[in-house]
C-alpha cells in the first residue's frame, strides 16, 4: 500500500519551492494550491488527485518536468498535471482549447482542472475580482461543453457546486 501521507507532504513541500516567490493576487502562491487541496478532499478525493492539487501548475509556471513527477510521485500523479498544463498557444483561448483536448484524453484530470476552477472563482470573489470573474463567467458556457461530458461521473458534485458559483456571479452582473 502506497504511503500517501507521506507522499503529501512531499509533494506540498517541492510544490512550495517550486512557487517560492510567486504569488496569488496579494498571497503566497502556496495559498492557491493549499485551496485546491482543500476543494479536491471537499469533494471526497485523495490519493493522486492530493498530489496532483499540490502540484498542478509545477510543469506550466515552475522548472518541473513531467519526468520529474513521474519518478517521485508516479505516472498517474504525472499524467494528471501534465493534462492540466496549458500549452504554448498564440491567446489564452486557444490554450484552453488545447488543454481540454489533453483534459479529455485523461478525464480524471478534470476532478483537477474543477478544483482549480473552482479555487480560482471563490478567489476571486474574496478579493472582489471583477475583471477575473468577468473572464471565468465569460469562459464557463465552453469549459462546460469541452469538459462536462467526459468527466468522471464522481466529478458530478464539483460540476453543480462550479454552477452555484457562476449562478451567483450572473445574479450579482459582474
Amino acid at each position: 500500500m502506497i504511503a500517501y501521507e507521506d507522499l503529501y507532504k512531499e509533494a506540498e513541500m517541492v510544490a512550495t519551492l517550486a512557487h517560492d516567490g510567486q504569488t496569488y493576487d496579494i498571497f503566497p502562491y502556496r495559498k492557491h494550491l493549499q485551496d485546491v487541496v482543500n476543494i479536491i478532499k471537499k469533494f471526497g478525493f485523495s490519493g493522486d488527485y492530493i498530489l496532483a492539487g499540490w502540484l498542478h501548475d509545477t510543469i506550466e509556471d515552475c522548472n518541473i518536468s513531467y519526468n520529474k513527477i513521474k519518478k517521485a510521485f508516479g505516472k498517474n500523479t504525472a499524467e494528471l498535471v501534465y493534462a492540466v498544463t496549458d500549452p504554448k498557444g498564440r491567446n489564452r483561448k486557444e490554450k484552453k482549447i488545447l488543454a481540454y483536448k489533453d483534459m479529455i484524453n485523461y478525464p480524471h484530470s478534470i476532478i483537477i482542472k474543477l478544483a482549480d476552477r473552482i479555487a480560482n472563482l471563490e478567489n476571486s470573489i474574496r478579493m472582489d475580482n471583477k475583471d477575473t470573474l468577468e473572464m471565468y463567467f465569460k469562459e464557463h458556457d465552453e469549459f462546460k461543453t469541452h469538459l462536462k461530458l467526459h468527466s468522471p461521473e464522481a466529478a458530478e458534485s464539483m460540476w453543480q457546486h462550479l454552477e452555484k458559483i457562476i449562478n451567483n456571479i450572473e445574479v450579482h452582473k459582474v
